[in-house]
């Protein structure tokens, strides 16, 4: 059927775009009609759909009144996140923040117990110690599975803080000309410092400075590495002959070897350090006893601790007699082998939060002895 052929012309209604020698059937299968004009938001506009009045709005879901009135009781943050992501970022907190976490609500504390933020912290406590696979044999032969309860009950070197001692002892002092009978005498305080690292590594200083001074460098690995007095060197589970299995709270520090002044002239020695790791609460790993200490001459055998001197330090008065400074043997300079007995109390966990208003920083006026626990 001919027809007069007309200019093109485009009609634009809704965002629809035709143009008019398009095919005569349009979008929805009518026919247009030739003889008549329809009016076009009836042709090229679609139907009104019922969801459309949804889109770009948040419809509640009916719960039950007993769940409404449960979620009333959290907090903004539990009704925004959902248990799946909350527990996402639990794993990627400290253990020490998950445990603060905990004491906020029940919800949490629930939260906090499931074996998914343990483990990841486990793995990373002992990842400097052995690979991943022994860690897991260990929880399932020790500890039923249950990464919770190996991560409290299994010491481990903290890294996240400092360990310290402080150590004090009486100095008899020089007489005064213009006093008649008297005897001064001096308290001498110093600490010692320790910071590990999860490679096995440690730095170790002898210092009179407060924890809120000497913090600032141990933070610092730079500063540490340049620091004169700074010593360093590596950790690990020390050896006790007559006992079978190794026990994993007996350390042995081994310092990096350094030239000293002799009569013969320079010979090179390396510190010795034993200690026991213990916890005064479940996942503490908070106290390190001195067991032995010795500075050892090279080519010299090194003076390891007796069975027996392992178990005498679990004796609380001998802990007692020597932080206050008694049974101090003398100490023998010009010894290729010399043994200290001075400067051993127990050493306090102390984190990098708790440096500036920890009870150490206190002048001897306000605390003359520290006895840990």
């Amino acid at each position: 059927r001919g027809r007069t052929p007309r200019a093109p012309r485009m009609v634009v209604y809704g965002g629809i775009h035709l143009l008019a020698e398009d095919d005569d059937d349009d979008l929805f299968g009518q026919r247009k009609s030739t003889d008549r004009v329809t009016a076009p938001t009836s042709v090229y506009l679609p139907p009104r759909r019922a969801w459309f009045s949804m889109y770009n709005q948040r419809v509640t879901v009916p719960v039950s009144p007993a769940e409404a009135a449960r979620r009333r009781k959290l907090g903004l943050i539990q009704r925004a996140l959902s248990d799946d992501m909350m527990l996402e970022i639990f794993k990627r907190m400290s253990p020490v923040a998950v445990a603060r976490a905990a004491c906020s609500c029940r919800p949490w504390r629930l939260l906090a117990t499931h074996e998914d933020i343990w483990e990841r912290a486990a793995l990373d406590a002992w990842s400097g110690r052995e690979p991943p696979e022994v860690t897991a044999r260990v929880c399932r032969d020790r500890y039923h599975n249950s990464w919770r309860r190996m991560f409290l009950d299994r010491v481990r070197m903290r890294t996240e803080g400092l360990y310290v001692s402080r150590n004090t002892y009486i100095k008899a002092g020089m007489t005064d000309l213009t006093t008649e009978n008297v005897n001064p005498v001096h308290m001498v305080c110093y600490y010692r410092y320790f910071r590990f690292f999860g490679t096995g590594e440690f730095y170790c200083k002898t210092s009179p400075h407060k924890l809120e001074s000497v913090a600032k460098t141990f933070r610092d690995r730079r500063a540490s590495a340049v620091d004169p007095n700074m010593y360093y060197g590596w950790y690990s589970i020390a050896d006790v002959d007559g006992e079978e299995g190794p026990d994993e709270s007996r350390l042995h520090l081994e310092c990096a070897p350094v030239e000293r002044l002799t009569g013969d002239g320079r010979a090179s020695s390396s510190l010795h350090m034993w200690l026991r790791l213990r916890s005064t609460h479940p996942g503490g790993s908070n106290r390190l006893d001195f067991v032995k200490l010795a500075s050892v001459d090279e080519a010299e055998p090194v003076p390891a601790p007796t069975a027996e001197e392992w178990r005498e330090i679990d004796d609380p008065e001998m802990a007692y007699r020597r932080s206050c400074g008694i049974n101090v043997r003398r100490y023998v300079g010009h010894a290729r082998v010399r043994e200290l007995s001075r400067g051993l109390n127990t050493m306090v966990f102390v984190p990098w939060e708790d440096v500036h208003d920890h009870v150490l920083n206190q002048e001897t006026d306000k605390m003359d002895f520290f006895v840990t626990g």
